[in-house]
């Protein structure tokens, strides 16, 4: 199984096993009853459940699939999956009332179609020699690479949905001044390389996966770390990371 497969599995993991325990929260509480038969009624809206965050999933691996029609079976079996709980009434042929979600569709593809466009502000860390013009990028899926000969660093903001980024600042031309950088993303991994003349601070947070910088490890769920040169402080060059990702992995080396 690929990496991306793999994160793609526990992503669906993760959406089963809160749907699952927020069924089993309701039921203890006597809000809903989980008797129900084992017939081919109470089970086909788990097969649309199923069947449309696999479509969902193919999208965002551009494996072909629709997250219109998979986000619309997920909504629709969801649905129907209550009913079958007593939550409230809704049947196969009240599905015409699910038309609004027209318009949800039609703005979402207006906001993913302008998601790829970059853009420049005005940066302040609170520092003089940090303020300057910051690029941000907002992308839903693929993978970003630093690693060209003589790259220029820069200021950075940048959000992925699902997708790795790999920062390599041995090849790199770092400027004379503190160069914040932020990497958030829903699922991806994200590794740095530093050259060890370089002092560097990070904060790293992490939903579910792995953190490790220079041979401090933090590994679970829900997990920080934060780490910093001994020279960070005083150094007038010097990178500032800010790292946050719901699953995947954070790295930091130095060479």
């Amino acid at each position: 199984m690929s990496v991306m497969r793999k994160k793609v599995f526990h992503i669906i993991l993760a959406v089963l096993l809160v749907v699952v325990g927020v069924v089993l929260l309701l039921s203890n509480l006597n809000i809903i009853s989980l008797e129900m038969k084992l017939s081919w009624v109470n089970i086909y809206p788990v097969i649309f459940i199923i069947l449309g965050l696999k479509i969902w999933m193919d999208t965002i691996l551009k494996q072909g699939g629709s997250w219109i029609f998979g986000s619309f079976l997920t909504i629709f079996g969801g649905l129907l999956f209550l009913d079958r709980l007593d939550v409230f009434g809704f049947s196969f042929s009240q599905v015409w009332q699910l038309w609004p979600l027209l318009f949800i569709y039609i703005g979402f593809s207006i906001f993913l179609g302008r998601s790829n466009k970059k853009y420049i502000f005005e940066y302040d860390s609170g520092t003089s020699h940090s303020r300057g013009r910051n690029k941000s990028k907002r992308m839903i899926v693929g993978d970003h690479s630093f690693n060209q000969d003589n790259w220029k660093v820069e200021p950075m903001n940048l959000w992925n949905g699902v997708g790795d980024y790999k920062f390599d600042f041995t090849r790199a031309f770092i400027p004379d001044e503190d160069t914040p950088i932020a990497v958030r993303g829903w699922v991806g991994d994200v590794k740095v390389i530093i050259p060890k003349h370089v002092p560097f601070r990070v904060e790293a947070v992490i939903k579910v996966g792995d953190i490790k910088v220079v041979g401090h490890n933090a590994e679970g769920v829900n997990r920080t770390l934060q780490y910093e040169t001994d020279d960070y402080a005083l150094a007038t060059r010097r990178l500032t990371f800010q790292i946050d990702l719901g699953i995947g992995d954070i790295k930091v080396v130095q060479v």
